[in-house]
């Protein structure tokens, strides 16, 4: 559109300085047509004789040439050879080359049509008949110019001879304007500035369509890969959820199967019999439990109804309470625990924290072997601190870290060194946790030498 406005603008351009030649001519015409027939009316008149003027040898006439008792000769001229005369005079300032009137039979020889006028002529049916042209002419750009001139009462002392009746054609009169190199110079330049004007708002607008196009493009990949994440999660839920509910089925079949074992056969089976029974029946309603539980803290967490309460926490002694709660699991497998926490202070939320640091130390002595070793240690950073979990325990297989944090039930839980069970739910809660505390989680292993979780809290001013 640009580019289109810029061409109808230079055709505008070129058109308007053609369209104000042609109406200085006609305003020319206008003139000198006018001042013809005025002077016509007036009849002949005697002008000085002088360098531009010469008697009109094809005027016949007995006192042609007069002298006046002061000595100075006069000599007859008809008032369009006079007006003639002066306008080409002062227009030539204005670029008109010649204001001639012809015809194709004219009185006097200098008055005939050449080709281009003899043309326009034959065209020239009546009084508003023009002709306007763009031609060369003596090696330059000239705008010819016809008009009509009729025959007029006023006329026929010097025109009887050309047997033309009153109101017809009697010739033309013919206005050259020639221009040279200067205006077509001065025509370039305004060119030249359309072309730059236009150049500048076609630069914006392409640079306008890149900036906008490039960032709709974005938003639009966004949105794709936003709608393919919404995909993969729906994917990921419906799978995590088929995984639980099949977990939670086996842990209530298996409640219920050793229920009514012992119901059923509580006469026939030993008293050591029972209490396995009972001790296994025990277990998978732990697991059952811990089992809805996790889901709803993780269901309460997702849908922001986990309330958070962020407050200034004592890293070290948060540590020392946790420890103190898994001292027990830790002294069932000889597995010494260790807090290599200085002072440092964070803003977080207390129970969600506590969690995060209970999951990961449980996780660690579920996976360490008999006799081993669980660090817990706080490392500050520039604006955070660094929590981490160690343990020298049986580490992550490379086919599982991939599924560590992943909703969509690979990530299970496997057996412990002890046979110890658990959810798989646990690491999802502790990454929930601490990314609502504006923290990041992630993880070190090394299969058979051990894992090391890390995650960052901020520092409480």
């Amino acid at each position: 559109m640009i580019i289109v406005a810029f061409v109808v603008n230079l055709h505008v351009l070129r058109n308007h300085s053609e369209d104000l030649v042609n109406r200085r001519s006609e305003d020319y015409y206008i003139v000198l047509k006018t001042s013809i027939i005025r002077d016509a009316r007036l009849g002949l008149m005697y002008v000085p004789l002088s360098e531009t003027v010469a008697p009109n040898l094809h005027l016949e006439h007995i006192y042609r040439e007069i002298t006046t008792g002061a000595g100075d000769t006069l000599t007859l001229m008809s008032p369009a050879a006079k007006l003639s005369n002066k306008l080409l005079d002062i227009a030539s300032e204005y670029k008109i080359s010649a204001i001639r009137q012809v015809s194709h039979n004219p009185l006097n020889p200098n008055s005939v049509a050449d080709e281009w006028e003899a043309i326009a002529l034959n065209g020239l049916k009546d009084e508003d008949d023009r002709f306007f042209e763009k031609t060369e002419k003596n090696g330059a750009t000239t705008y010819r110019y016809m008009a009509p001139l009729m025959m007029e009462q006023s006329c026929m002392a010097c025109h009887s001879p050309q047997n033309v009746r009153n109101g017809e054609l009697l010739g033309g009169i013919s206005i050259d304007t020639e221009f040279n190199g200067t205006f077509f110079r001065q025509l370039d330049t305004l060119s030249e500035k359309l072309l730059i004007i236009y150049s500048l708002i076609l630069f914006i607008g392409v640079f306008m369509l890149l900036f906008f196009g490039a960032k709709f493009k974005r938003r639009e990949i966004e949105l794709e890969l936003k709608n393919q994440e919404l995909l993969d999660l729906n994917v990921a839920k419906d799978k995590f959820i088929r995984v639980m509910a099949h977990d939670l089925k086996s842990s209530a079949a298996n409640l219920k199967s050793l229920s009514e074992t012992l119901f059923n056969n509580s006469t026939e089976l030993s008293e050591a019999d029972r209490n396995t029974c009972m001790e296994m029946m025990v277990e998978s309603a732990k697991t059952h439990s811990e089992l809805l539980d996790s889901l709803l803290d993780l269901s309460r967490s997702r849908l922001g109804n986990k309330e958070y309460d962020p407050e200034r926490l004592d890293l070290c002694k948060l540590i020392n309470t946790v420890l103190g709660q898994t001292k027990l699991q830790a002294a069932q497998k000889q597995i010494r625990q260790t807090n290599q926490a200085g002072e440092c202070f964070v803003k977080a939320d207390r129970n969600m924290i506590t969690a995060v640091i209970r999951n990961l130390v449980v996780n660690a002595i579920k996976f360490t072997r008999t006799g081993g070793q669980v660090v817990v240690a706080v490392k500050k950073a520039d604006t955070e601190a660094i929590i981490s979990v160690s343990d020298n325990g049986v580490g992550i297989s490379d086919i599982k870290k991939d599924r560590i944090f992943r909703a969509d039930g690979s990530n299970r839980s496997a057996v412990g060194t002890a046979n110890e069970k658990g959810t798989g739910l646990g690491l999802l809660l502790c990454k929930e946790y601490v990314e609502q505390n504006g923290g990041t989680i992630w993880f070190e292993s090394e299969e058979g030498k051990g894992s090391t979780f890390f995650f960052t809290l901020p520092f409480k001013n």
